[in-house]
């Protein structure tokens, strides 16, 4: 299974950094003038943040960077559980720093890659 950003392909080892630290229950804890509390919950069905983390090269990050420049693009992603998702961008959607610096690099230069995404809908 590749994992893809519409028709870009990306690294396979992307980590998915965020994945367990969003619930889809929202609450508001409130006291009331007796001190009792009213908690209100709420179901999100949708927003959670899907930050993506790894490797690529200075080639990848230019592509991605043409993705990135479009606004209100709804977009397909698929990991490697083969799950589709839509995404929007999280601005700013794709961070890229360099392994190590040089001055003119060439499109296989190594970079730190970090993904800023956030989940519409979940496909199968």
């Amino acid at each position: 299974m590749n994992v893809t950003l519409n028709s870009v392909l990306l690294p396979d080892d992307l980590v998915w950094r965020d994945e367990f630290e969003w619930a889809p229950v929202e609450q508001v804890v409130t006291p009331t003038l007796s001190g009792a509390l009213l908690v209100e919950e709420t179901a999100k069905p949708e927003g959670q943040p899907l930050t993506l983390s790894g490797h690529c090269s200075r080639a990848k990050v230019q592509e991605l960077k043409v993705l990135e420049a479009q606004v209100a693009q709804l977009m397909t992603l698929t990991l490697l559980d083969g799950v589709t998702r839509t995404v929007v961008w999280r601005r700013p959607g794709v961070v890229a720093t360099p392994l190590y610096e040089l001055a003119d690099p060439d499109g296989d230069h190594p970079y730190a890659l970090t993904l800023n995404l956030t989940e519409i809908e979940r496909g199968e």
